[in-house]
């Protein structure tokens, strides 16, 4: 097996593992570590027996592409990074990493760009060594971009056949006029069919964003094998040399919505009529609000609510009540899609949504479903650490935020206290008809639902 040459130049580290401070709604502890660089080490010990998760991850995301007509350049290069560096080919890092036993893959979000391997905790220092030289030392030709440019594309217009796909697109684009949340992770169709001409541009991004003092390396898994130790010793090895610094961007914010927007989109497929309603609110730097709005949107819109048995369980309006609530770097949507029966459920289902919303703001709250709804939050939170990949996600979203992924212990502590009043509170502030946008899509007929949103 292939070994990559290991730099004699190592950075010290910042400072030696702390003893693992209690902590709270997360199951385990977290250990943090960082080198010189910037790089920030994250170990979670887990007790699965001869196995671990390692992700790295970046906080870049489609929020970071602000230059006008390269949307969709953040996802675009999470394809690159697999295409290899001078050390190793494409075709030599899949074997290597099959040979390992190891499962991998990538995902870019909005905010986040992880990657990840699940697998043997023994073979961690040979997966340290091709990772950190996966990032440090990335090659491809520009022919090697423009073949991966029409993958996006083709990826891209997959997704398009979708109408759940079709209202996030539409959503974004009327809610949103100035701030890069207005396209999706994918980009716009105009600017992906234009990425073979930005070679230059994939360059800078890999530049600017792909630096240690913008990435975590997280692993999740059992270290009696390998101890922490030698697992920090191997990152610091081959991370240590990494240099350089990222360039942040100045990302434009959303002014506030001062009139309530509504747009219908058609489909071209039979479908089920989609509507969605979604809400402007803050941030993840606002731990209140956040804390909020994780414990909201299933008290208001999950299975046990009383909009969710009105309009699925008793009066058969709506087939389903889809989406959730997902924490942003940047103050983002709180939204909701009803999947309606058919076109004429949607002036019931909306009467229904409105009087949910007006009952919330009057104060009207159901304090024992309240109750339930926080422990199912925190109780969801346990369930879905089941294994170190699935706890290394939730981490991984976390350190999107603000860097730490601590983040998510805070949180999920402050959503245990949410009252009665915080979700009344935050009804009356947020969820209201001028801060509101609503887009129906439905299936296309000769006398089509229109194609542009307007506000009103």
């Amino acid at each position: 097996m292939p070994v990559i040459a290991a730099c004699s130049l190592a950075l010290a580290v910042a400072a030696a593992a702390p003893a693992s401070p209690p902590h709270g709604p997360f199951p385990y502890p977290i250990h943090r570590r960082s080198l010189d660089n910037g790089l920030q080490i994250v170990f979670v010990p887990y007790d699965a027996p001869g196995l671990a998760a390692y992700f790295t991850v970046f906080r870049v995301g489609s929020r970071n592409e602000v230059e006008p007509g390269r949307s969709g350049f953040a996802h675009f290069f999470e394809h690159l990074t697999f295409r290899g560096t001078h050390a190793h080919s494409a075709d030599d890092w899949e074997r290597i990493v099959k040979s390992l036993g190891l499962d991998t893959n990538a995902f870019t979000d909005d905010d986040v760009t992880a990657y990840w391997a699940v697998g043997p905790a023994a073979v961690l220092p040979t997966l340290i060594e091709l990772e950190a030289d996966r990032f440090m030392n990335l090659a491809y030709s520009e022919d090697d971009f423009k073949v991966e440019s029409r993958a996006v594309l083709g990826e891209l217009l997959k997704d398009k056949a979708s109408p759940d796909f079709k209202v996030d697109e539409a959503a974004r684009a009327l809610a949103f006029a100035r701030h890069t949340y207005r396209h999706t992770t994918m980009g716009f169709e105009k600017d992906v069919r234009d990425m073979p001409s930005g070679y230059r541009y994939s360059r800078e991004l890999y530049r600017r964003f792909y630096r240690p003092d913008n990435a975590t390396v997280l692993v999740v898994g059992d270290f009696r094998e390998l101890d922490e130790e030698q697992v920090f010793q191997a990152i610091r090895r081959h991370y240590g040399p990494w240099q350089g610094k990222g360039e942040p961007v100045e990302v434009e914010p959303e002014p506030p919505q001062e009139k309530e927007k509504e747009g219908r989109f058609g489909f071209s497929g039979p479908i089920l009529p989609r509507l969605w309603s979604g809400w402007h609110t803050p941030g993840g730097e606002d731990l209140d609000a956040t804390a909020t709005q994780l414990v909201l949107w299933p008290y208001l819109f999950g299975r046990p609510s009383a909009l969710y048995r009105e309009l699925v369980l008793e009066r058969h309006l709506v087939e389903e009540i889809d989406g959730e609530f997902q924490a942003h770097r940047d103050p983002f949507l709180f939204g909701v899609q009803l999947v309606l029966k058919s076109g004429a459920a949607e002036a019931p289902a909306r009467a229904a949504l409105e009087r949910a919303l007006s009952d919330l703001a009057a104060g009207k709250v159901d304090a024992q479903l309240l109750a339930d709804v926080k422990a199912n939050v925190l109780a969801t939170l346990v369930m879905q650490t089941d294994t170190p990949y699935r706890t290394g996600i939730w981490l991984v979203y976390a350190a999107g935020l603000n860097g730490d992924p601590g983040y998510l212990d805070a949180v999920m502590a402050r959503a245990s206290r949410v009252s009665p009043q915080d979700v009344a509170g935050f009804a009356r502030r947020w969820l209201v008809q001028h801060n509101r946008t609503t887009v129906l899509v439905a299936t296309e007929s000769r006398k089509a639902v229109g194609t542009q949103g307007v506000a009103r």
